[in-house]
């Protein structure tokens, strides 16, 4: 039940990304709430939940947005699969530990989304895409992350109740 709640809350953070916060511009890109959202459950959850969810979601992604079918999808297994797999060797408490791993996840993700796009849309300008998405983003999400498990630390914690 727990599995399908957390993919149910993943979509619905996905709708209310897509139609709202996609378009709220910071310095060029927007936030990645889906990121931060995955990369935080994979801390509390086991591999192979956090990786469906991610995929399931990532797909979603992919469907509703458009672009690379299957990009955003691969993007977020993995993401999940990796930090679910090392969850049990980091400190999840520690504010540093959720800004790192962000900042790791959000370059992680966007690397790849620039290697597709510039082999796929050969129309973009490699510079700004690698200062937007190794500079910007990772530390844009970084902080909203913060200030997100700040918030919600009492309901992420009880992910770890369960």
């Amino acid at each position: 039940m727990k599995k399908v709640l957390l993919c149910l809350l993943g979509i619905a953070i996905l709708i209310i990304e897509n139609s709202v916060t996609n378009y709220i511009n910071i310095l060029g890109g927007s936030i990645d709430f889906i990121l931060i959202y995955l990369t935080i459950i994979s801390l509390y959850t086991a591999e192979l939940e956090s990786s469906l969810i991610g995929a399931i979601i990532g797909l979603i992604q992919d469907i509703t947005v458009g672009g690379i079918f299957g990009v955003n999808g691969l993007i977020y297994f993995a993401i999940c699969f990796i930090v679910s797999y090392s969850r049990n060797k980091i400190y999840k408490e520690s504010k540093v530990t959720i800004f790192t791993l962000i900042l790791a996840t959000t370059i992680f993700s966007s690397l790849i989304n620039i290697l597709t796009s510039i082999v796929a849309y050969s129309s973009f300008t490699a510079m700004r895409l690698i200062i937007r998405g190794i500079v910007i983003l990772p530390l844009l999400n970084s902080l909203i992350a913060l200030i997100l498990y700040k918030i919600f630390a009492k309901s992420i914690l009880k992910l770890k109740e369960d």
